[in-house]
């Protein structure tokens, strides 16, 4: 008896594919296409699975301990800090379905709980990828989320499209954090969308930040007490210059990648100074010797000097914390003491010599 063999056309996938994508609208057919033939399977799957409608279907797929979780609604602050993410390898069979979606999920639901106080928000390194799905994730937790305290952004390290997305209101938001490698367009679309949030804290790896116009019409943080950046004074002195804050009362800023001149100093603590003079009680300022490999000590001379010509002028620096690159020519001057006049309100000088 002659052993049947398959049609050549089965070993083209683009003709797999071409089949599968005319069945999209018969998911019973798709499924069935799937369970009975091994050449169709991965295609069937992929059209199958490009557009699910909710996010029941994966569901039995997360691993045991995470559908337990899902199962009896336990995602309160209390467990979920106790609770260890299954491995890698629990989460292939998850995986292998979820990388096949293609439209995002229609979320006529909540995807937050109502109840979430905090909330990290981690992305992976797509260095081409152009979306808004940082700004639509943080749009979702505006609608689901009302009480959510603490906002966390990381892990992102590519560049965005500018959403269109209003400001969002964040009635209890509080403190925001981003630790990621964002270029200068998502800086705007962040803070245009979280313009009108009651934020007093702002932690941010601050990108540098080149000479065009601040394209943003909100106000900029109005609330904000407390601001620590991680980047050169040139781009620190843009962001402070954009704040409407106008009662800034901490300041800490860490400068350890990037060129950096007495220049940008100078101009960075001078607008300081003018613009919270008034209101800042602590201010911290950490240069590494990597900014400016060549006269690192003589920068760290210009940074003193410069503190020291401001002094008068921070009137409630209760504060200071100095943090500098530094050899036998380089020295605390002497005026710059807890007991000095020029400083009426200063508690605690600490200054380190790195």
């Amino acid at each position: 008896m002659a052993q049947l063999t398959s049609p050549h056309a089965l070993y083209i996938s683009e003709i797999l594919f071409a089949i599968s994508y005319y069945l999209e609208d018969d998911r019973k057919a798709l499924a069935r296409l799937a369970r009975c033939c091994h050449a169709f399977s991965e295609p069937a799957l992929s059209v199958l699975w490009s557009s699910v409608r909710s996010f029941s279907p994966f569901i039995p797929l997360l691993p045991p301990t995470v559908k337990f979780l899902w199962d009896h609604g336990r995602f309160d602050e209390a467990t979920l800090v106790e609770f260890q993410c299954p491995p890698e390898e629990e989460w292939r069979v998850f995986d292998s379905y979820a990388r096949r979606l293609i439209e995002p999920i229609d979320m006529q639901g909540r995807l937050f709980s109502d109840s979430l106080r905090s909330l990290k928000i981690s992305g992976p390194a797509y260095v081409h990828c152009k979306d808004d799905r940082v700004q639509m994730a943080i749009a979702r937790l505006a609608r689901d989320a009302p009480l959510v305290e603490y906002l966390h952004i990381e892990d992102y390290t590519y560049s965005v499209v500018q959403s269109s997305l209003p400001p969002l209101h964040f009635a209890h938001l509080r403190a925001v954090e981003i630790s990621a490698l964002f270029d200068y367009t998502l800086l705007q679309s962040l803070c245009h969308i979280l313009s009108q949030a009651p934020v007093t804290q702002l932690k941010l790896e601050l990108p540098s930040l080149p000479n065009k116009e601040w394209n943003i019409s909100s106000p900029v943080f109005p609330a904000l007490r407390s601001l620590r950046i991680c980047g050169n004074p040139a781009s620190a002195e843009q962001f402070v210059f954009h704040l409407a804050s106008e009662s800034l009362q901490e300041l800490s800023i860490y400068h350890t990648r990037g060129p950096a001149s007495a220049a940008d100093y100078r101009h960075l603590l001078s607008h300081v100074a003018d613009k919270y003079g008034n209101t800042l009680q602590q201010l911290s300022l950490t240069l590494s010797q990597s900014p400016s490999p060549n006269y690192p000590y003589d920068l760290s001379q210009s940074v003193l000097d410069a503190f020291y010509a401001l002094a008068p002028r921070f009137n409630r620096l209760e504060t200071l914390h100095l943090s500098l690159p530094h050899n036998r020519y380089v020295h605390l001057a002497p005026e710059l003491t807890f007991e000095s006049p020029t400083w009426p309100s200063l508690k605690l000088l600490d200054f380190e010599a790195t």
